[in-house]
């Protein structure tokens, strides 16, 4: 019955999938909407204390108007996580952009060391996966990424296997810490969200309150003397990203949290619509003052 039951879901996300990215793209964009509104009735709360929180300077109608577009981003992203495998290798080659940096100057992520890349919460993250496809010196590279794998069996399935299509190698949280550290330590790249919420990390300030953050990035960084480098999506129309790399200067863990947090505060900052892209219905800030975390230090 199990089997069947997991045989049936697989069969409904893959006709989703079809209609997702068959028909044009307003059903997609329809879809997204639709979606948002309930992500907005089930998570408002948290959504309009953090935004509240973290930009006091603003009024409620401005809080409501960003929180409402962060979760038709947040839509938008789990619509393309299950479209994707529909989508032609051509489309994907489309709708995604390297920006020149990412291969070229400072700021690339092509090193002869092997690379730590430390990526933030935003809205196209999973067009990211595609990454190999778009360069061919990318493409020789060994892309190992530290993910949560989902609650629902089929769902994880098919999600890790959109993930996986082009190359990028997923290992589970749970048991890839190993994984990701070899890949540095050959001179391959791992990548790691940095903004997660967690009860496992250190207490530092984020956008002026306190929050648990992850120092896992930075410590294999530090210990494998890696590139460090923050790696991101930048939405430029819906399922359209570029993306994008910034040099990490820091080269000690400590340095490096708190130096890929600051790029991440002023991002937020910088508009409304960089702050409408980042996942402000994930509650970043829920173990910043459990008793058992301690504050950042060296």
């Amino acid at each position: 019955m199990r089997d069947a039951n997991a045989g049936a879901m697989r069969f409904l996300i893959a006709t989703y999938a079809w209609f997702l990215a068959t028909l044009p793209e307003a059903f997609a964009r329809a879809n997204a909407w639709g979606f948002s509104w309930a992500l907005w009735g089930l998570r408002r709360k948290i959504i309009t204390r953090n935004l509240a929180a973290s930009f006091p300077e603003k009024d409620a109608a401005w809080v409501r108007r960003i929180g409402q577009l962060s979760c038709r981003r947040t839509a938008e992203m789990g619509l393309y996580a299950i479209a994707s495998p529909q989508l032609s290798e051509a489309e994907v080659r489309a709708r995604i952009q390297l920006h020149p940096e990412t291969l070229t100057g400072p700021h690339t992520v092509l090193s002869s060391n092997g690379v730590v890349l430390f990526v933030p919460h935003f809205s196209l993250m999973e067009m990211m996966s595609a990454v190999k496809l778009l360069d061919a010196d990318l493409g020789r590279r060994a892309w190992v990424t530290l993910y949560r794998p989902l609650d629902l069996a089929a769902a994880e399935v098919w999600v890790k296997a959109s993930r996986e299509r082009f190359g990028m190698r997923l290992v589970s949280r749970r048991d890839g810490f190993g994984q990701t550290m070899q890949a540095v330590r050959s001179g391959q790249i791992a990548v790691i969200l940095f903004d997660q919420s967690t009860h496992l990390g250190a207490q530092m300030e984020f956008l002026g309150r306190p929050v648990a953050t992850t120092e896992l990035p930075g410590i294999i960084a530090q210990r494998f003397k890696a590139t460090a480098r923050i790696f991101w999506s930048e939405r430029t129309g819906f399922w359209r990203c570029q993306l994008r790399s910034h040099a990490l200067s820091a080269t000690d863990s400590v340095g490096l949290t708190l130096e890929s947090n600051a790029w991440l505060a002023a991002q937020l900052r910088s508009s409304d619509d960089a702050c409408a892209d980042w996942l402000w219905a994930h509650d970043r800030w829920k173990y910043g003052q459990s008793p058992g975390i301690k504050p950042l230090q060296s």
